[in-house]
């Protein structure tokens, strides 16, 4: 059965050395959006009470990535806002082929959240993601992938040999993430009250090393939005998603006008992920 898709996301690296003064350089790329939002007479709502969520976020795998080797990445993320710290724990399969990839089994008997999204990426390549994840108040000790697969047993089918779990390259980043507005296309002034399939969200999302603020590692803008039927999706009596039109392709311009723009960095890693598993230190 077809995997009706929750989402899509958009993602392109910005160039990090644009970055060195957070709260004027985020200012100076909201007036970008905003510059080419107005263009395709859309409405960007800056926000303008800029407040960070601060991580820790690192990848597990195996020494020879046998994850990553079936397409799989585990993503463990310390929420450092919250009291307690919370460490969200995400296992994600992404392929190219959106058959593939919602052919996945990763249902569990804890009720886990799992998303399946279409992720976007320069300059116009999407690949699939189904992803499960929880949120856990201590730091999960998942060794080898056999206590990863006890932690997300339909893993078990994919048939991935054992072997222990590291942290990807020893790399650990310090991730700080800023909501910087919602893009909507249409034409009432009632931005407020829309559904989330209405408007898209934006994002901005700085790597760097744990004692290194002054210039980011790697800089990823993202901007997503839902399905006009996500809850159906979610419910599971939808084998079909839709979605907005006029975000669709007002999307599609915005993204392929920001690349002409040159803070955007087309010859760098294309994800923060596919960063980390190229990391050297």
């Amino acid at each position: 059965m077809t995997r009706a898709l929750d989402s899509r996301e958009l993602k392109l690296i910005l160039d990090p050395l644009r970055f060195q003064d957070l709260n004027v350089d985020i200012n100076k790329f909201q007036r970008i959006v905003k510059s080419e939002i107005d263009m395709l007479d859309g409405k960007f709502k800056l926000d303008n009470n800029l407040n960070p969520d601060y991580r820790k976020t690192y990848y597990l795998d195996t020494d020879d990535f046998k994850l990553k080797s079936k397409n799989f990445f585990l993503r463990i993320r310390e929420e450092l806002n919250k009291n307690p710290h919370k460490y969200d724990v995400t296992l994600k399969c992404r392929h190219p082929d959106r058959y593939v990839s919602g052919a996945y089994d990763l249902s569990d008997p804890h009720g886990y959240k799992v998303k399946f999204e279409e992720d976007i990426i320069a300059p116009y390549v999407s690949k699939f993601s189904l992803s499960s994840k929880f949120e856990n108040d201590k730091e999960p000790k998942i060794e080898d992938i056999k206590d990863l697969e006890k932690t997300f047993p339909g893993l078990s089918r994919h048939n991935i040999d054992n072997g222990k779990l590291h942290k990807v390259n020893d790399f650990v980043a310090k991730e700080i993430s800023y909501k910087i507005g919602k893009i909507t296309f249409a034409d009432d002034d009632d931005d407020d009250n829309r559904e989330d399939h209405e408007q898209i969200r934006t994002y901005l999302n700085f790597w760097y090393l744990p004692n290194e603020e002054r210039v980011p590692l790697i800089v990823e803008f993202t901007f997503d939005y839902d399905s006009i039927n996500k809850d159906a999706v979610i419910k599971g009596t939808a084998s079909v998603e839709e979605f907005s039109l006029p975000l669709v392709r007002n999307s599609y311009e915005f993204y392929h006008a920001l690349q002409d723009r040159r803070i955007v960095a087309l010859d760098f890693s294309k994800t923060k992920t596919s960063f980390a598993y190229q990391y050297r230190p």
